[in-house]
C-alpha cells in the first residue's frame, strides 16, 4: 500500500502542477480514468492511456482557472484504493470558488497505478469499492 500511496500522492501532485506527463508517469500505458465531471458528455466511456489523459487535463483546464486537490485517506478495499480528499478551485469565466469532495477509486495494475474513477461523494465512493470488493 505504501507504494501505491507514494504514486497516487504523485498523482496529486501532477494534477495540481497541472502536468498531464508526470500523473502518467505513475499509471500503466494503458490506463483508463473516468471522471464524474469532464466538459465532454455525460456518457463518455472514459480517457484512455497518455492521450487520453492528457485530453483529460485539456477538458479539465477549460472548466477551471485554478485547482488544488489534497489527499487526506487512503484505504484498501479489497484489490482497490480507496482515495479520499477535497478540491478547491476557481470556475472559468464567472470565477467561482468551488470546493467538491476528492473521491476516488483507483485499481492498481502491475506495479502501477491501472484504472481510476472519480466519484462525486466520498460515499458513493465508498459504496463503489465496497461493491467491486470479492
Amino acid at each position: 500500500m505504501t507504494a501505491y500511496r507514494r504514486q497516487l500522492e504523485r498523482s496529486r501532485d501532477a494534477y495540481n502542477a497541472r502536468d498531464p506527463d508526470a500523473w502518467i508517469a505513475v499509471w500503466s500505458p494503458d490506463c483508463e480514468w473516468h471522471p464524474f465531471l469532464t466538459a465532454r458528455e455525460e456518457g463518455d466511456p472514459g480517457y484512455h492511456g497518455p492521450n487520453g489523459i492528457r485530453a483529460w487535463f485539456e477538458d479539465v483546464d477549460e472548466m477551471f482557472s485554478e485547482m488544488h486537490v489534497e489527499l487526506e485517506t487512503y484505504r484498501e478495499v479489497g484489490d482497490r484504493i480507496l482515495v479520499l480528499g477535497e478540491m478547491n478551485a476557481t470556475k472559468k469565466g464567472t470565477g467561482e470558488r468551488v470546493t467538491r469532495d476528492v473521491a476516488w477509486v483507483v485499481e492498481p495494475r502491475g506495479g502501477q497505478l491501472g484504472r481510476g474513477w472519480a466519484y462525486p461523494s466520498h460515499e458513493e465512493a465508498q459504496r463503489a469499492a465496497e461493491e467491486a470488493a470479492p
